[in-house]
Parts: C-alpha cells; sequence; structure tokens
C-alpha cells in the first residue's frame, strides 16, 4: 500500500468513528500526544466519564488498571492534585451506588432446582479475579445450583459461609487432575447449563487437552460459556433480568439440551457415509460369492501355514 493511500485509508477511518460515535462520546480523536493542560485534563475525564458509567469493582473485574494514568506529566502532577481528589471522591460515591446494584436482594421466578448447573472455573492466576467477582455478584450467583472444580468450590463455601439459600451442585477434582473432564461429563448428561471460566492464557497448564475438551464440547452442546471477566460481567445483566422476568429463552441452556448448528451438519455427512458403506459392502457380497471356508483353509491361502 502506498503512502497516498494509507493517508486516505486513516482519513476514512477517521471519518468513519466521527459518524458513528455516540453524542456523549469525548473526543477521544482530538487529543494528541502533547503534554499541555488541555490534554491532561481531556486524559482525566475519560477516567471520570467511565467511573460514572460503571463501577471500581467492575473495572477492576475487567482487567482495567484504575491508578493514576498522568504519572509521567511531572510537571503537572502538583497542580492537578485538587481535580484528582475531586475525581476520587466523585469515584467513591459512583462506586457506593454502582455495587449496590449487585448486593440488592431479588426474587428470582426460577428455583435453582428447576435450572441446570453453573460452574465457576478459574486458573490459578486468575483466581483472585474470580473471587472478587463472586464476591460483588453473590446475590446473583446463588440463585443458581452451583458447581466447579475443588479450589473453586473451596472459594464459594468460604464466601457464602453457611448461607442456607446457596444450592451447590456435584464437587468435582482440580483441574489438572481431572476436574474439567468431569464437568464435560456433566455437560453430556445434560445438567449443566453455563460455564464461567476465567482462563489464563499466558500461562501453559498441565491439562490443556481437558481445558480443550471442555470448551469444544460447551460449543457442540451450545451452553453459556464466558472465558473471561468482560463477557461474564456482561452475562451477569442478562441472568439477573431471565431470573426476574421468568425468561428461560434468555438463558435457554439452562432448562433445555441444545446443540450446535453444525451438530446436525455432521450427522447428515455421517449417515451418507454409513449408508454409502454399507451399500459397497452389500455389493461385494454379492458380486463375489465365496464357498465357506474352514479356518484351517483360510490359513493355507494367506500362506502363513504351509500344507505338507
Amino acid at each position: 500500500m502506498s503512502t497516498s493511500q494509507k493517508k486516505r485509508t486513516s482519513h476514512s477511518l477517521v471519518e468513519y468513528v466521527e459518524g458513528h460515535r455516540p453524542s456523549n462520546h469525548l473526543d477521544l480523536l482530538s487529543v494528541g500526544d502533547g503534554g499541555n493542560d488541555e490534554v491532561v485534563n481531556k486524559r482525566k475525564s475519560i477516567t471520570e466519564t467511565v467511573s460514572s458509567r460503571i463501577s471500581c469493582v467492575d473495572l477492576m473485574l475487567l482487567g482495567m488498571n484504575l491508578s493514576d494514568s498522568d504519572d509521567n506529566s511531572d510537571d503537572n502532577s502538583d497542580d492537578n492534585s485538587d481535580d484528582d481528589s475531586d475525581i476520587k471522591s466523585k469515584g467513591d460515591d459512583v462506586f457506593e451506588e454502582n455495587t449496590s446494584h449487585w448486593h440488592k436482594p431479588f426474587k428470582s421466578e426460577f428455583e435453582p432446582m428447576e435450572m441446570r448447573c453453573l460452574a465457576l472455573v478459574a486458573h490459578n492466576h486468575m483466581k483472585p479475579a474470580m473471587k472478587e467477582f463472586v464476591a460483588s455478584h453473590k446475590e446473583l450467583l446463588k440463585k443458581f445450583r452451583l458447581t466447579g472444580t475443588n479450589t473453586t468450590m473451596t472459594m464459594l463455601r468460604e464466601l457464602f459461609g453457611d448461607d442456607p439459600s446457596v444450592q451447590y451442585g456435584p464437587g468435582f477434582c482440580s483441574g489438572p487432575l481431572g476436574g474439567d473432564a468431569e464437568l464435560s461429563a456433566l455437560m453430556c448428561l445434560q445438567d449443566l447449563g453455563g460455564i464461567i471460566f476465567f482462563m489464563d492464557p499466558l500461562s501453559a497448564h498441565p491439562h490443556q487437552a481437558d481445558i480443550d475438551s471442555l470448551v469444544r464440547l460447551a460449543n457442540v452442546h451450545n451452553i453459556m460459556l464466558c472465558p473471561n471477566p468482560a463477557s461474564a460481567h456482561a452475562m451477569c445483566f442478562v441472568l439477573e433480568k431471565a431470573l426476574i422476568d421468568g425468561r428461560s429463552d434468555l438463558i435457554p441452556s439452562f432448562f433445555f439440551t441444545l446443540q450446535s448448528p453444525g451438530v446436525r451438519v455432521y450427522k447428515a455427512d455421517q449417515a451418507r457415509a454409513f449408508a454409502e458403506n454399507s451399500c459397497l459392502h452389500d455389493r461385494s457380497m454379492t458380486d463375489k460369492p465365496r464357498a465357506r471356508r474352514t479356518g484351517k483353509e483360510a490359513i493355507m491361502e494367506s500362506g502363513y501355514l504351509v500344507n505338507k
């Protein structure tokens, strides 16, 4: 691609973003790399705007670093200390307001035993994130029968304590000892409706084959799968609405046995291949009839036995 084509492509992208950006979105494209006050203030306002829409806990669950983003702007750190405290104060207020939503009790139209299990799984480096997620979504999660691998189930019992309203499904081994394979079996037994699986993409796992199998079968059986904190956080809104409104159509894998659209094609191909093989076998038996032979005659014909 030539330089002029790159400039035209870049210009077209800017125009596209400008035309599709919501009206209340910050003009991020106008923020350059300079260190003037206007740029610094706009960067600070980004944090303030995001904090007004999502709680600090949710931001941490999504992996966003909420530390001061202006560490490199040493010249303006002292002058803007008051602004930082104001933003932090507003963020604390929003934190209390938004996190209170997930701690409010609500009535579910479905009992836990009426739905299939919800599995919670996290790799070692992701367990702190899973603990924060469970702690901030306890009221929602305890509306399901909870299951998972050994360490996660231990964490759930510690967080929920002696709450009699919490129901647990079957417990399994640790992942490397077969826990993921056991979850796959539970799925095939049609008692697993969804998986919240905080996967660690930066570490090697001795049971990678089991992890791949679990993810593949989740796709085969078309059940809800959240492989990271962002998807889990978004799915919580759907789960809550489905329980409050009694809408099983929003979370069908917790009530019905589903399958990937590819399963129908796979079964059709298998049936066709079986029919073709059966036809070829019948034709070979009809075209070349053979007299019945004894076992010794068959061995002699094969050359393994010399008749003396």
